[in-house]
């Protein structure tokens, strides 16, 4: 695989900062570069792109209205699985920061995370070709249908750090979103749930089945010594009466009748 994925739906994280891997600075412009990230298990392992699995978070408001590439999506709401995603991400800019702080003059770090009242934000870029599913039938899904207090279940990649003038920080961008409709929006009734519906099947008399035969014990056909090919009994197809066809025909039956009678 040529991805690592830090899954926070997932209990098991095992990410070591040690193993992250800071490329070498890549120059845009004058003002601008970049530094590409990976994660290497170990020194015989290829590095891989990173990739987050943020906790499901609850939609409080649309998705569908933005004007620009990049989003600030609330982090909603606070509990376990939130809370540990936000100290995962202040955890790991804080140990890349001390690394830039090491070699180069000091810059202001930009957070990932943002706070506003109260709530927190996490910024991300978002554009047209992000792959989006639903747990809604038989409808091709866009931004637009999100609806407040569905939830989305979604993955970001973290892309580089990026650098410009006195200011750095971490690029993400989200790479998948599965929807998760509220019960209005899948129409479910609580009150009267649907019954399943019981298909008959045609009766069919005993005297019109063939004798079963096990595939196990059919053995490949064969041609005999005049060419022509033989069938093998466990294939040939007995017909065997209902006892209502027998009482049937013996009641047909005439009496046998004596040369003295």
């Amino acid at each position: 695989m040529s991805y690592y994925l830090i899954d926070f739906t997932s209990k098991i994280n095992d990410f070591n900062f040690d193993n992250l891997i800071i490329g070498k600075k890549i120059k845009i412009d004058q003002d601008n570069s970049k530094y590409y990230i990976y994660y290497q298990n170990n020194q015989y392992d290829t590095p891989k792109e990173i990739y987050i699995r943020l906790p499901i978070i609850r939609l409080i408001y649309p998705m569908g209205n933005h004007k620009y590439n990049q989003i600030s999506l609330p982090i909603y709401p606070n509990w376990e699985g939130t809370r540990q995603f936000i100290e995962f991400i202040k955890k790991l800019e804080q140990d890349i920061e001390e690394c830039f702080n090491k070699k180069t003059t000091k810059k202001e770090w930009s957070s990932l995370i943002t706070k506003k009242n109260l709530l927190n934000f996490i910024k991300t870029n978002l554009n047209d070709r992000v792959k989006i599913t639903s747990d809604i039938e038989n409808k091709n899904i866009t931004l637009t249908d999100f609806k407040i207090n569905g939830q989305i279940d979604i993955v970001i990649k973290l892309s580089y750090i990026w650098s410009k003038l006195n200011k750095y920080g971490l690029s993400s961008q989200i790479y998948q979103i599965k929807y998760l409709a509220p019960p209005d929006q899948l129409e479910i009734n609580f009150i009267d749930p649907e019954i399943p519906k019981k298909y008959s099947i045609p009766f069919l008399h005993t005297s019109n089945l063939m004798e079963s035969v096990n595939p196990l014990d059919i053995k490949p056909t064969a041609i005999n010594s005049n060419g022509i090919t033989e069938i093998p009994p466990q294939i040939k197809f007995e017909m065997r009466p209902s006892i209502k066809d027998l009482e049937k025909a013996i009641k047909g039956l005439k009496p046998i009748l004596n040369k003295d009678d």
